[in-house]
């Protein structure tokens, strides 16, 4: 059984017929290209970085493992109505996440003001980091170029990455779920390259409340 979260994703996919046939194209292609496939996995070490947040404050992966399990979740920008449904459904299921130990942290390559207005308009409490320059995304192996076609595209629309970002590289990230582990151990990871769809926030829940194996 779907998820409300995907119901409300497949019903934008349908949406708009026009997207759908060019996001099917591109979705294609990053599967040919095996975009993804060298994504860390379940059971390899996640490494560390220091990122700011949208309130411009340092923070360390090392410092929110001191304190219990992190779920980290990749997503492309506010531009993006899938990562705006995504983000509305972890804002839902955040108390529960916490009440099973861990931090919810969300990761953009978008600056400062697009992390600070996302939060302020969906009502966000959790932290959002800016991973300029996608630079942990790449070491998670989640980014890819964007092929000319689909830049078109974006720029037709008024999508300006350039502005948005504030590079010329056309770079996006696979969005992703990681549940770190306090070991600093991946104990979940989701990486997906049709992002039109995304990982139930209850399957998060059920993985941070499984009891530890011996």
């Amino acid at each position: 059984m779907k998820s409300a979260m995907q119901e409300k994703l497949d019903a934008r996919r349908e949406r708009d017929p026009v997207w759908k046939a060019r996001y099917d194209t591109l979705v294609a292609a990053l599967r040919a290209s095996g975009a993804g496939n060298d994504a860390l996995k379940a059971g390899d070490p996640c490494p560390d970085f220091l990122l700011v947040n949208a309130e411009g404050r340092p923070k360390r992966l090392a410092d929110y493992l001191a304190k219990g399990p992190v779920v980290l979740s990749f997503y492309r920008g506010q531009w993006c109505p899938y990562c705006i449904t995504e983000l509305e459904a972890l804002r839902e299921a955040a108390p529960e996440i916490a009440e099973a130990g861990a931090t919810l942290v969300a990761v953009t390559a978008e600056d400062r003001g697009g992390a600070l207005s996302a939060k302020g308009k969906l009502g966000l409490e959790f932290e959002i980091l800016c991973d300029f320059d996608n630079g942990v995304s790449l070491n998670f192996g989640l980014v890819f170029r964007l092929s000319y076609e689909i830049c078109q595209y974006y720029r037709e629309a008024g999508i300006n990455f350039p502005l948005i970002y504030g590079n010329e590289s056309w770079f996006l990230p696979i969005p992703a779920t990681y549940v770190v582990a306090t070991d600093g151990v991946i104990k979940l990871a989701y990486v997906n390259p049709e992002f039109r769809e995304r990982l139930d926030p209850a399957r998060i829940i059920d993985i941070l409340r499984a009891p530890v194996s011996a």
